[in-house]
C-alpha cells in the first residue's frame, strides 16, 4: 500500500464549501498512470482532479494532468487556480509569479498578495490561452431548446477557446439564466456556457452558468475556462466598456446549485491580439491521504 497526499480546494472563493472544489493530488514525485489518474478522479465525484508533478522544462514550476470524472481535458480554470494554491501554500513557490505547464501549453499564473482578504489566500490570476472562435453550427432557437427557455431569449452564439474549447451562448437577462434548466443538455449529452450582462450581487457585472453533462458534470458550480472564453467574447464585441485599454469586470456563477464563486476577468489587446486573465481566491478545505495499493 501507498500512502499519496490529496487536497480538496474550493477555487474562486474566499470562504469553504463554496466556490468549485477542485481535488489536487501528490506533488512529491509520485507517477500515476492515465487509468490510474482517471480512476482517481472518478472516484473524487468532483467536476477537476489535478495531478501536480515536476515541470518537463526547468524554467516552469509544476505541470499539471487535469481528470474530469471521465475524460481528460488538456485545460480547465479552477484546477489551476486549485494547483496554484497548493503550490503556494505549501511553499513550492514563493514568488509573485509561476509558470504551470498544461496540455494546451504554459500557464502564468500571478499572485496578488496585496489583495487577499483579511486572513484569506491572495488572488490567483491564469493568463490563458489567445482565444480562437469560431462560428457555432447551431442556432440560438436550437440551443435554446436545450436550455428550456424561450427563443428570443438566446442573443448569440459562438465557440470560443483560450485553451480549451466551448460553445458560448448570451443570453437576455438574468431572469432567462435562472429559468434554464440542464435536463434537455443532459439528454442530449451537449456541453454549453451562458451568460448574461446583469448580475445578482452589485459588484458583479455578468452571471454565468455552465452545463457539461459529456463530461460527467451536470452543472459546473464555476468554470474557469469558459470565464476566459466569455470575456473574449465580450471584449471582442465591445459588450462591456474599456477602461485604461482594457475590459474588466467580475462575474458569479454557482449560485443556483448552492455553490458561488467569483471570478475576476480582464481582457485587454485589439482584435486579434486580445490577452485574457482570470482570476479568483482560494481555500483548502481537506488535507489527507489517498491510500493506494
Amino acid at each position: 500500500m501507498r500512502r499519496v497526499r490529496i487536497r480538496h480546494v474550493d477555487a474562486f472563493t474566499t470562504v469553504a464549501l463554496e466556490g468549485n472544489p477542485a481535488a489536487v493530488v501528490g506533488g512529491d514525485g509520485e507517477v500515476f498512470d492515465d487509468v490510474a489518474m482517471q480512476r482517481i478522479a472518478l472516484n473524487q465525484h468532483l467536476s477537476e482532479t489535478v495531478f501536480l508533478y515536476p515541470p518537463e522544462s526547468p524554467e516552469n514550476d509544476a505541470q499539471v494532468r487535469i481528470f474530469t470524472p471521465s475524460v481528460e481535458l488538456p485545460f480547465a480554470g479552477h484546477p489551476i487556480i486549485a494547483a496554484a494554491h497548493v503550490l503556494a501554500s505549501d511553499g513550492r513557490v514563493s514568488g509573485a509569479r509561476m509558470l504551470i505547464e498544461t496540455l494546451s501549453g504554459v500557464i502564468p499564473v500571478e499572485v496578488h498578495q496585496a489583495v487577499a482578504a483579511a486572513g484569506a489566500s491572495p488572488r490567483y490570476t491564469m493568463t490563458q490561452r489567445p482565444p480562437e472562435f469560431r462560428e457555432s453550427e447551431f442556432a440560438p432557437a436550437e440551443v435554446a431548446a436545450w436550455l428550456g427557455v424561450e427563443s428570443a431569449a438566446v442573443l448569440h452564439v459562438e465557440h470560443v477557446s483560450t485553451g480549451v474549447w466551448w460553445l458560448i451562448a448570451q443570453l437576455r437577462s438574468l431572469e432567462d439564466v435562472r429559468r434554464a434548466s440542464p435536463a434537455n443538455a443532459l439528454a442530449t449529452g451537449r456541453e454549453i456556457s451562458f451568460f448574461c450582462l446583469e448580475a445578482e450581487r452589485a459588484e458583479a457585472a455578468v452571471h454565468v452558468r455552465t452545463f457539461a453533462p459529456g463530461a460527467g458534470i451536470v452543472e459546473d458550480p464555476v468554470t474557469g475556462s469558459s470565464h476566459g472564453c466569455i470575456g473574449a467574447l465580450i471584449a471582442r464585441g465591445g459588450l462591456l466598456p474599456r477602461r485604461g485599454g482594457a475590459i474588466e469586470y467580475v462575474a458569479e456563477q454557482g449560485s443556483e446549485i448552492g455553490q458561488p464563486g467569483t471570478v475576476y476577468v480582464r481582457v485587454s489587446g485589439e482584435g486579434e491580439s486580445l490577452s485574457v486573465q482570470v482570476g479568483g481566491h482560494a481555500v483548502t478545505v481537506l488535507e489527507g491521504d489517498l491510500i493506494l495499493p
